[in-house]
C-alpha cells in the first residue's frame, strides 16, 4: 500500500539528484577571478520598491526602534470575479540602538573575504565612507533626525617616520584634498565613532541603521596634501558633499569596481546588525600598497544620477526581514512538493558543503548566478559575511517569508505567488496548491496569512471536500492570482502617500534552475531520509490547510500518518465526529454565508 505522505525511495532520490545537479552546475561554472562589480545593475534595480517620503509618521511605540509603516494592496482576481483586493501592513525599522562594530583582525579571524585581490585593501575605507553617505541621506528624509555631526574622535595625520618602519599606523592616501574633506575623512576613519546620525526619542539617542564604530589595535592615519579653503572646515559634510568625497577617492585610486561593491556591503549593514552587532574585517596593509592609476573618467554614484533610486535602496536596506527572506529563498525551490523538499535541499547542500563551494569567490558567483536579480545583495551579503547565517536558516527552511520584498524585487519565494490554474467547469478535483491559493486569496477564515511553508502542497483534493470559498471560486470565469497593486505610507496628520508600481504581473520570475547538460557523478553521502525537513514542512502545510476546518474523510490516511498525528493535539479536532452533520460552535465555513457555523458531514 502506498504511503500517504512519505515518497518512495526512487522519488526521494530523484529530487536529491535534481538539487545536486543544479548546484553542481552552478559550482562548475564559477571561477576564482576577481569580481567585476561594474556589471551589477544597481542603478536600475527594483523599480517597484517604495521609498520613504519626508512626511512619514513614525511609529514611536518602541523605546529602542522607530518604525516607518505602510500598507500594500494586492489584487486577487480580474475578469468577472469580484473577489476583493487584499491589504497587508509592513513596518521598516529606521533606527538602531547601538552602532555596528567593525574590527580589524588578522586574516585567520576575518569575517569579510577578499574578493578583489589587492584592491580589497580599500574595501573597508569605502564601506565606512558609504555608511556615512547613507546615514546623511537618512537625516534628510527621516522626520526628527538631527543633522550629521562629528565627534571628537579623529583619525590622525600620517607620521611618515613610523610608516617607513612598517610598524606604525595604517596609512590611507587621500591625495590633494581640501581641509573640509580632510576633516570628513578624519571622522570616517576615526577610532570608535567619528560621526553621528541620530534621533532623540524618550530620552534615548537612537542611531541611523548604518551607524558604525571602528575597533582596531592600530589606528588609521591619513596622508594628504591639504588645499586651503575659505569655508569653515569643521562643519559636518552633507549628503551630496560626502558623496563627492567618496567618488573623488575612488577616482584617485581607480576604484570604481570596489566602490560599487563597498556600497553593496554598506547596504547590508542593517542586516548584519540584526544578525550580529560586530563584523571582523581583514587588517589592511596600505603603507606598502602602490596606488592604482587614477581614472580619467568621472564616476557616477552606484545608484546613478537619480537620488530616488538611492532612496529605494535605503528603504530596502531597512527591511531586514525582507533582505533575509530574499537571500534565504535562493536556496529553495518553491515548485518542489513539500513532502520531498528535504531531498532537494540535501542534494543542494551536498555541493554547498564542499570545500570548493565554501571558497568565497566560488560561493559568491554561485549565489549571484542562482538569483541574478539579487546579485548585488549577495555581493554585499558575502562582504558582510551573512552567508553562513543565511545558509544555516535556509537548510531547515527556518526563515520568514516576506511577500512584499518578493514583489518589489520580482523574486519567487513561495508557491502562493503563482496564479491559480484554470479549472474546467465540470472538474471534480482541484490541486491542493490551488486550494491553498484560493483559501488565502479569498481570506477564508483562519487563512488571512499565507502559509509559512514556501513549498507547494502535493496532490489533489475532491472539490466537494474543499471549503465553500474554494468551491465558489475554483471554476468561476475570473482569473485568480496574487498581484501587487501598490503601496501607501502612513504619514503625518493621518494622511497616506501612495506609491503605485510601474508594472506588475500575476507571475513572479523564477530563479535559475537549469543544470548544465552533461553527465554528473552524484554522491549520495548527504542523502539521509531521517534528517531532512520534509516531515516538518508537510506537517506545517497541513496544519495551515486543515487546522480550522478539519480533515475530510478522504484524507484519513494523511490525518493518521505519523508525520501529522505527532504534531496534532486532540483540541485541534473537529467537534463533530465523522459523518455527523449536527451543528457545532467551532466550525466556521465562511463569513459570506449568513454567518453560519456548520460542520461538514464528511469531516474527520
Amino acid at each position: 500500500m502506498a504511503d500517504a505522505l512519505r515518497p518512495d525511495n526512487e522519488t526521494y532520490k530523484f529530487y536529491y539528484e535534481a538539487g545536486y545537479r543544479l548546484w553542481h552546475s552552478l559550482c562548475s561554472s564559477s571561477n576564482t577571478s576577481p569580481f567585476d562589480a561594474t556589471s551589477l545593475d544597481i542603478e536600475n534595480a527594483f523599480p517597484q520598491h517604495p521609498y520613504f517620503p519626508p512626511q512619514l509618521e513614525l511609529d514611536r511605540n518602541s523605546s529602542t526602534v522607530l518604525y516607518a509603516t505602510g500598507t500594500s494592496t494586492w489584487e486577487t482576481s480580474n475578469g468577472s470575479c469580484n473577489l476583493p483586493s487584499l491589504q497587508i501592513g509592513l513596518t521598516f525599522g529606521v533606527t538602531i540602538a547601538c552602532p555596528t562594530a567593525i574590527s580589524l583582525q588578522s586574516s585567520r579571524l576575518i569575517d569579510s573575504p577578499n574578493l578583489f585581490d589587492e584592491e580589497s585593501k580599500h574595501m573597508l575605507v569605502l564601506t565606512l565612507a558609504w555608511a556615512y553617505v547613507l546615514s546623511a541621506r537618512w537625516t534628510e528624509i527621516i522626520p526628527g533626525a538631527s543633522t550629521m555631526s562629528y565627534t571628537e574622535s579623529v583619525a590622525t595625520r600620517d607620521n611618515r617616520d613610523n610608516a617607513r618602519n612598517g610598524d606604525g599606523d595604517l596609512i590611507v592616501d587621500l591625495g590633494d584634498i581640501t581641509y573640509e574633506a580632510a576633516r570628513w575623512w578624519a571622522a570616517i576613519l576615526a577610532p570608535e565613532e567619528g560621526w553621528g546620525a541620530c534621533i532623540f526619542h524618550n530620552g534615548r539617542v537612537l542611531k541611523s541603521p548604518w551607524s558604525v564604530k571602528l575597533e582596531s589595535c592600530r589606528t588609521l592615519a591619513l596622508r594628504y596634501n591639504a588645499v586651503p579653503s575659505p569655508l569653515e572646515w569643521h562643519f559636518s559634510a552633507s549628503f551630496s558633499t560626502a558623496m563627492a568625497y567618496v567618488l573623488d577617492y575612488a577616482i584617485y585610486h581607480g576604484l570604481q569596481n570596489q566602490s560599487r561593491a563597498a556600497f553593496a556591503a554598506a547596504l547590508l549593514l542593517p542586516t548584519r546588525h540584526r544578525i550580529s552587532k560586530q563584523v571582523r574585517w581583514p587588517r589592511m596593509h596600505l603603507p606598502r600598497m602602490q596606488r592604482s592609476k587614477p581614472s580619467v573618467e568621472q564616476y557616477l554614484p552606484p545608484w546613478g544620477s537619480n537620488n530616488c533610486q538611492l532612496d529605494r535602496l535605503l528603504a530596502l536596506s531597512c527591511n531586514t526581514t525582507g533582505v533575509i527572506s530574499l537571500l534565504c529563498s535562493t536556496f529553495i525551490e518553491p515548485d518542489i512538493p513539500c513532502n520531498v523538499c528535504g531531498a532537494w535541499i540535501q542534494g543542494a547542500f551536498a555541493i554547498l558543503d564542499t570545500q570548493v563551494a565554501k571558497e568565497p569567490h566560488i560561493l559568491a558567483q554561485m549565489l549571484m548566478c542562482r538569483a541574478p536579480n539579487l546579485n548585488f545583495l549577495w555581493l554585499g551579503g558575502i562582504l558582510m559575511n551573512v552567508q553562513h547565517y543565511i545558509m544555516k536558516w535556509a537548510r531547515p527552511v527556518a526563515f520568514q517569508i516576506d511577500l512584499h520584498s518578493a514583489a518589489w524585487t520580482n523574486s519567487y519565494v513561495s508557491f502562493i505567488q503563482k496564479p491559480v490554474s484554470r479549472t474546467a467547469s465540470n472538474a471534480t478535483t482541484v490541486q491542493r496548491s490551488d486550494e491553498a491559493r484560493l483559501m488565502f486569496l479569498s481570506q477564508a477564515d483562519h487563512h488571512s496569512n499565507p502559509p509559512l511553508v514556501p513549498f507547494t502542497p502535493f496532490g489533489s483534493i475532491a472539490l466537494k471536500d474543499c471549503i465553500l470559498e474554494v468551491q465558489m471560486h475554483v471554476s468561476c470565469p475570473g482569473y485568480h492570482g496574487l498581484r501587487y497593486a501598490g503601496w501607501a505610507w502612513n504619514c503625518r496628520n493621518n494622511t497616506k502617500i501612495a506609491q503605485d508600481p510601474i508594472e506588475s504581473s500575476f507571475t513572479p520570475s523564477s530563479k535559475v534552475d537549469d543544470a548544465v547538460a552533461g553527465h554528473t557523478t552524484i554522491h549520495y553521502d548527504n542523502l539521509d531520509r531521517d534528517k531532512d525537513c520534509s516531515e516538518s514542512m508537510t506537517r506545517n502545510m497541513f496544519k495551515w490547510l486543515r487546522e480550522a476546518d478539519g480533515f475530510p474523510v478522504a484524507e484519513r490516511a494523511i490525518r493518521e500518518h505519523e508525520w501529522i498525528s505527532g504534531g496534532w493535539s486532540s483540541e485541534e479536532e473537529s467537534a463533530a465526529p465523522e459523518g455527523d452533520g449536527k451543528s457545532t460552535t467551532n466550525r466556521q465555513i465562511g463569513p459570506w454565508i449568513c454567518r453560519g457555523i456548520t460542520t461538514r458531514c464528511n469531516t474527520i
